[in-house]
């Protein structure tokens, strides 16, 4: 998250203008089968949404509203507390995602703090998306209050998409070219999230994912799409990479799998490293190994492929 952080002062002289955040984290983690939601997972000693929730601990966002399953409330608070996160709250969510979402802009609107007061703009996020860097969170909050009152990331299509008839049997497909994945962030004018949210239905509630979609349906708001990052995924799979042996042995593992990063031949996105490196050898582990490991990291980033972990020892 500190990497992808851009210079505060040059966004500070962009966003003049008052700035929050929703996070839905009302989610079970029925999709993935997992007993603990993705959100509360921890990672090197730290849940996966503190991460998320400080990539948006940046100077010009005043507020961030987590909106949790009431179960979760507790558990919230605790992490909220433990990791210092100062310009946080939790709220209670909906059944849906979108109940959660209008529970988190309600919020916002009754703001109990009054030097907070109303946002000029609303960044919607998911908990599981660490992976969001300043300067686009920039470029979403001033699309959205210059360009159309909305923004939002669109990532290309990585999958041909179909539909089938009733029967089972292929119909058509779409030209991949012409389409669009649908990303977070987004971002809404305040005025506008929260009318879409008093006007759209009780199905829209119950069965809607995608705010964009509302804001266009129930206020004519033609959002500004904006193209993000590859690391703007979701979901962490549970693949993972062993390497161990001496280092040469290690820094042509790690070459190997940059080459098939490239070569788009790496299909998980997470790959765990652990190498382990014993005896000696011709070169120095200052020298080429992390070298190999960094370009592996760096190439693996913009392949939408996670680096999690990687621990470099040295026996005596």
């Amino acid at each position: 998250c500190e990497a992808g952080k851009s210079d505060h002062h040059s966004a500070e002289r962009c966003v003049d203008f008052p700035v929050s955040v929703v996070l839905p984290a009302g989610g079970t983690g029925e999709r993935t089968g997992l007993q603990t939601p993705k959100q509360f997972c921890t990672f090197l000693g730290r849940p996966l949404i503190s991460y998320t929730i400080q990539a948006f601990e940046v100077p010009w966002i005043q507020s961030i509203v987590v909106a949790v399953a009431k179960e979760n409330m507790d558990l919230m608070t605790d992490i909220i507390q433990r990791f210092k996160h100062r310009k946080v709250r939790a709220v209670p969510g909906g059944s849906t995602r979108h109940r959660s979402i209008c529970n988190g802009v309600l919020a916002l609107g009754e703001e109990e703090r009054p030097a907070v007061g109303r946002p000029k703009v609303v960044i919607i996020h998911d908990a599981v998306r660490p992976f969001v860097e300043e300067d686009f969170l920039c470029k979403i909050a001033m699309a959205a209050k210059e360009q159309g009152q909305a923004a939002g990331a669109i990532r290309p299509l990585v999958s041909t998409v179909i539909a089938t008839t009733s029967e089972g049997y292929l119909d058509h497909s779409l030209e991949r070219a012409k389409y669009r994945a649908s990303e977070m962030p987004q971002g809404f004018t305040y005025d506008v999230i929260s009318q879409a949210y008093q006007r759209c239905s009780e199905s829209d509630f119950e069965f809607g994912t995608e705010c964009l979609h509302l804001a266009l349906q129930y206020c004519g708001t033609n959002a500004k799409l904006i193209e993000g990052p590859p690391t703007l995924w979701k979901t962490l799979s549970r693949s993972a990479c062993v390497i161990t042996g001496r280092l040469a042995e290690a820094v042509n593992l790690a070459d190997a799998l940059r080459k098939a990063a490239e070569n788009r031949a790496l299909l998980h996105p997470v790959v765990v490293i652990w190498v382990h490196f014993s005896g000696t050898d011709e070169l120095p582990v200052s020298e080429r190994a992390p070298t190999a490991i960094m370009e592996l990291a760096s190439t693996a980033k913009h392949r939408n492929i996670l680096i999690y972990g990687i621990q470099l020892k040295q026996s005596k």
